[in-house]
């Protein structure tokens, strides 16, 4: 099952779940807490992906965005961001397309390694108003209230035409919340610290006019919205919560104020179309863990989620080409890691921590089915039977893409299939070098292959 698509049931036994031993990790128990963030660095790295709608199919066609490069996604809904120059602390990824309200995903990268995001984009539901004398927009979750003349145009003028909002309530707790919200749960608050955040409810809402032309909120008048608590949420809700905006610049979410609680809603003001968020805080660490397959193989595009043991609150990201998690998780608390596969299989839970200060764990060992589980270990070469130096291979498998990194004649890679039948898979591999790209089909089950790829077109 996907991460953060846990069930109550799911949860209990997480709740119960005796953890063995066979761990190791390094917890600096009596350190205080870094005072400072470190520095943001800029790398160059990489960053592939897929991009989904709610019914989880791929969508085609979507704008891809990150670190000043834009690609398109293919039938598969996949993209491959190569070397691109971003900040290794928060660099943001967005995906676009008509109809879909904008995604974002924030994540931690490490130099020239290969990372792995998922977005799920959201359809746009529609709604008309005029902006002179305003309106209540309501919805399932909640209502959406625009005052009268409370919508201006780019240049700040006052707007009293025909005003086209779309908006969507976002639920913390639905089985695909990690792929829909914004980001990656991480804050800048009042105090211009970077914090953790638990999500309580959500929604996010754009403003045109007639013409598609984007219309902004007059924030001396500003939109008002009351939005459901989630019924797993309320008895830990407060009457008094952090509201937040999510910043497309920087890939944080911005505290704009607090939203009360009133009954089993929360009930706040938006200063401006986007996305907005009632979040309580938590402390960040960073955390390193490496995940490796029984036989001590590295396992890229897994994904990984930390949740405190008490109350369940998530941090979350992917495996690296590398087989690395690497993001900020809840401090000073206990804590339980889940890794999961493409399959919805839960392939380990791990108590650690708590941790008080940056923290790395070497040996989380997953056990991956034989009769599932495809690992390539190839060459690459040239048309003179040269190693290529660098390079990569996309690697086509049941509709899906992976990429995997040349170095020096070699690439490798383990992907988890949800099927055990005979496959066509086909490897399309580029020469940086000489940016020659060649492509090449084999067949298998599963199990170890080592396909030889000439690139030399």
């Amino acid at each position: 099952m996907h991460l953060l698509r846990l069930s109550p049931v799911l949860l209990l036994c997480l709740l119960l779940l005796t953890i063995s031993a066979c761990r190791k990790e390094l917890s600096y128990e009596g350190t205080p807490p870094e005072p400072e963030e470190p520095p943001a660095k800029t790398v160059t790295t990489s960053v592939q992906g897929r991009v989904l709608n709610e019914q989880r199919q791929p969508v085609q066609g979507a704008t891809v965005s990150g670190g000043g490069v834009t690609v398109t996604t293919d039938v598969n809904g996949y993209f491959l961001l190569e070397k691109i120059a971003v900040l290794d602390d928060a660099t943001l990824i967005s995906a676009r397309r008509n109809g879909y309200f904008t995604g974002y995903r924030t994540l931690m990268v490490r130099e020239e390694k290969l990372q792995y995001v998922q977005l799920e984009l959201l359809l746009q539901g529609q709604n008309l108003f005029t902006g002179s004398t305003g309106d209540v927009i309501a919805f399932p979750e909640g209502t959406l209230t625009f005052p009268a003349n409370g919508v201006v145009t780019g240049g700040n003028q006052p707007y009293g035409g025909s005003v086209t909002s779309r908006s969507i309530y976002i639920n913390p707790e639905g089985s695909t919340a990690a792929d829909q919200m914004p980001g990656d749960l991480r804050g800048i608050n009042s105090e211009n610290r970077q914090v953790l955040l638990r999500a309580f409810s959500m929604i996010v809402f754009t403003l045109e006019d007639n013409a598609g032309a984007p219309l902004y909120v007059d924030s001396t008048r500003p939109a008002t919205f009351r939005i459901m608590i989630p019924p797993a949420l309320t008895s830990s809700a407060p009457q008094e919560i952090p509201l937040w905006n999510f910043d497309a610049g920087s890939g944080f979410w911005i505290q704009k104020g607090t939203a009360r609680r009133e009954g089993n809603d929360y009930i706040g003001t938006a200063t401006k179309a986007g996305y907005w968020l009632c979040a309580t805080t938590l402390p960040p660490v960073v955390l390193t863990a490496g995940i490796k397959d029984q036989h001590g193989n590295a396992i890229p595009n897994l994904r990984v989620t930390v949740l405190t043991k008490t109350d369940f609150i998530p941090a979350y990201a992917f495996t690296s080409e590398d087989g690395v998690y690497f993001g900020k998780v809840p401090a000073n608390t206990a804590l339980i890691l889940t890794v999961t596969d493409n399959c919805d299989n839960v392939l380990r839970q791990q108590e650690i921590g708590p941790f008080t200060t940056s923290a790395q764990i070497d040996n989380v060992s997953v056990t991956l089915p034989a009769s599932n589980s495809l690992v390539i270990n190839g060459t690459a070469k040239d048309c003179d039977n040269f190693n290529v130096v660098t390079g990569k291979v996309l690697i086509n498998v049941d509709g899906q893409n992976y990429a995997a990194s040349i170095s020096l004649g070699k690439f490798s890679t383990t992907i988890v299939r949800c099927e055990n039948s005979a496959v066509n898979i086909t490897l399309t591999g580029t020469d940086d070098r000489t940016d020659r790209t060649s492509t090449m089909t084999t067949n298998a089950n599963n199990g170890t292959i080592t396909p030889n790829i000439v690139i030399c077109d």
